[in-house]
């Protein structure tokens, strides 16, 4: 039996699989061998390839965030399955319960820095990049209620852990803001979001501390658009931090 940490590869059997939304699916694993799992950094992602001999997989290395509470006994990566996407097509698809992975120990850079507990936290996320910031929620929250959770999807249907975030937020007093930039005709301002279009920089001037440490993770241009307005609203770039999701 192996215990926390661990050298090279060390089999992972999956023991939940969830539908987050329409293209989101999450993916809870525990060690094949029983043991317990290294305790990864809020931020941190796996890198791991799937347990199988179809050539087409065997050999290829994916890395997905941990999007929950970092613990030593369950891991979950929540994956969007991109089209024509190799990896995520098959976990959708095909990848059950009881089949397995072969996992390095989570690693990454993309962690909360030291800082002063009374410093504000704002964690912004675009689509599927929320995954890294929903560990970093789970975690901080622990230590300070002075964070702002903020998701930007595109409507309902594309909405994931929803619920999970509310309940979080309501008992740990952490607030929560959603933006939907293109909501269905069913979905309701003040129901099911907060805020109908992205986030802007007039946006984030009028409604966040700007001496704040800011997190945001997502696609490209999502990620581009919050740094600039942040620098251009005299952000320390110190206190900018953000990872690609491409």
């Amino acid at each position: 039996m192996i215990n926390g940490n661990w050298n090279g590869f060390r089999e992972l059997v999956l023991v939940d699989k969830v539908e987050e939304c329409s293209d989101i699916i999450s993916f809870y694993f525990k060690a094949k061998d029983g043991g317990e799992l290294a305790v990864h950094k809020a931020g941190q992602f796996l890198p791991f390839k799937i347990k199988t001999e179809d050539p087409k997989y065997k050999d290829v290395m994916r890395t997905y965030s941990l999007s929950n509470h970092p613990n030593d006994f369950v891991y979950r990566i929540s994956v969007k399955k991109v089209e024509g996407g190799l990896i995520s097509t098959f976990l959708h698809e095909n990848f059950n319960i009881g089949d397995s992975i072969e996992a390095m120990v989570p690693t990454g850079t993309f962690t909360i820095k030291n800082r002063p507990k009374s410093r504000p936290i704002v964690l912004i996320s675009g689509g599927i990049g929320v995954t890294p910031l929903l560990s970093m929620l789970y975690d901080e929250s622990k230590r300070n209620s002075n964070i702002h959770f903020i998701q930007a999807v595109q409507n309902s249907k594309m909405h994931p852990f929803k619920d999970e975030i509310e309940l979080t937020s309501k008992r740990m007093g952490t607030k929560n803001t959603v933006f939907y930039s293109k909501p269905l005709e069913e979905d309701k301002e003040g129901v099911n979001y907060d805020f109908e279009g992205r986030v802007t920089k007039e946006w984030i001037n009028e409604n966040l501390s700007l001496e704040s440490d800011f997190y945001f993770c997502g696609p490209p241009p999502f990620m581009k658009g919050l740094e600039s307005s942040l620098l251009e609203l005299g952000v320390d770039k110190d206190r900018i931090n953000y990872e690609f999701f491409a």
